[in-house]
């Protein structure tokens, strides 16, 4: 039997499992073998760090009234603080979501909130190299790709712990048994009622009797794909980091992904759609559809994803795009007057001013009243130094969005004359000279204030 208390020290020194910074650590405990064996090892190690136990009562089974008490029991006698969240799992649980998934859930979200309470930075659970097995084993059977392969790591970056990563269930059981160590046995785990149970019960035995070495070996790789995950996460993040802060979190520039390897593309697409979407994520026939469509497709080319989401083709980004955003527009002529003048979605401010090398854009000479509307097909424009053409035409040769379009207002006089327009300028006929008093106008997007 392999000694439980050295393999989990040695797991925590040799991964700094419990650094300087640490300020205290949430221990996840369901009262089996496991989490008793991390629950008594905290108990007997006297860290300098405090720490408290986190227990799910899920409402699952009707030993779960039992369990707990068993474990406040434990607790007051060890002089241990515990918190625990009764969560009535089957009666709760949405549609569309596995038990199993809806109760992960659950779990996390309250070892977050106790982690807050506590002001602590650690969470602790009580996995171990057969978890990981099974880890291992279910991403394969639900199609995952390298980072499901990578399984289970033994810290996570925020902050999630994995002390007993290194130890068998067969080892933890014969540690609790041999030091006086009580814990309860969930009888539901020996039943084949679910894919996990399967696999736990039938299928990984036999393959243990191919190879009595199955766990390390699931490890090892899981190992080695994990540090080819980390690397691959630095390169996505370096590439966010360079993208600069002005990128909008939903675009992606497509020189990069164009030039850059498939293997970068995919988990970038993947990174950036997660940070924008509560779904489930890209699948993998999706991401492919994105990079298929980054290299053939053309402008405006879109991809529907899920939920409502878009992968488009802009000019120069792709763009994940929600479809209840509408383009925003102003189709009627709204008055505007010197001051803040509030246009529905912008707010547009005119105030006098001397037309300047540094604002001439922005500038323009014309008599109240004005007006502002978005661009209508007859619009036609003569910029500073150019030919006349219509404002259509001026922005496919700007490569201007369509769906950015809408809010580039026109600025017209009382005799419906084109004036202005947003982020190109003054109309042949009031361009304002340097030097000379002129309007300055400043439009916002209310989104972006």
């Amino acid at each position: 039997m392999c000694n439980i208390d050295e393999l989990i020290y040695r797991n925590i020194e040799k991964n700094a499992l419990i650094p300087t910074s640490c300020t205290g650590v949430v221990l996840a405990v369901s009262g089996g073998s496991d989490s008793m064996t991390l629950l008594d090892f905290f108990i007997r190690a006297k860290f300098s760090v405090p720490f408290t136990v986190a227990h799910i009562n899920h409402g699952l089974r009707s030993e779960s009234v039992d369990e707990e008490r068993f474990l406040r029991e434990y607790c007051e006698k060890n002089g241990v603080s515990i918190d625990v969240l009764s969560a009535d799992i089957p009666n709760k649980k949405p549609s569309g979501i596995s038990v199993e998934e809806y109760a992960r859930q659950i779990r996390y979200r309250f070892f977050d909130e106790i982690r807050e309470k506590y002001g602590f930075s650690h969470i602790a659970t009580a996995h171990n190299k057969n978890d990981a097995t099974e880890s291992f084993f279910m991403n394969i059977i639900r199609g995952s790709g390298i980072n499901g392969v990578a399984g289970l790591p033994v810290s996570r970056q925020d902050n999630v712990i994995r002390p007993l990563l290194l130890c068998e269930k067969e080892d933890i059981v014969l540690h609790c048994e041999k030091n006086g160590i009580p814990y309860v046995t969930d009888m539901t785990n020996f039943e084949s009622i679910c894919t996990r149970n399967v696999l736990r019960n039938e299928i990984l035995p036999a393959l243990r009797k191919i190879n009595p070495r199955l766990d390390d070996a699931v490890f090892r790789l899981s190992s080695l794909a994990n540090d080819d995950e980390e690397y691959f996460e630095k390169k996505v993040k370096d590439a966010i980091l360079a993208f600069g802060e002005n990128r909008q979190k939903n675009e992606l520039p497509l020189n990069f992904l164009k030039i850059s390897e498939k293997s970068v593309v995919s988990r970038l697409l993947r990174y950036v759609f997660d940070g924008l979407s509560s779904s489930s994520g890209l699948t993998f026939a999706q991401t492919n559809d994105i990079i298929h469509l980054i290299k053939n497709g053309h402008t405006s080319d879109r991809i529907l994803l899920s939920d409502g989401w878009y992968a488009i083709l802009g000019y120069e980004t792709l763009r994940f795009s929600k479809e209840s955003e509408s383009v925003v527009r102003i189709d009627e002529p709204l008055p505007i007057g010197e001051g803040i003048n509030d246009c529905g979605p912008f707010t547009v401010t005119v105030k006098k001013t001397v037309a300047e090398k540094k604002n001439v854009r922005s500038c323009f000479k014309a008599d109240l009243p004005l007006f502002v509307r978005s661009r209508k097909a007859s619009d036609r424009i003569r910029l500073y130094g150019r030919h006349e053409k219509s404002v259509r035409e001026l922005f496919i040769d700007e490569k201007i969005p369509s769906e950015k379009r809408g809010s580039m207002l026109i600025v017209l006089d009382s005799s419906d004359n084109l004036v202005w327009l947003r982020n190109f300028g003054a109309n042949d006929g009031f361009y304002p000279e340097l030097g000379s008093p002129a309007w300055e106008i400043i439009i916002t997007d209310k989104d972006n204030q």
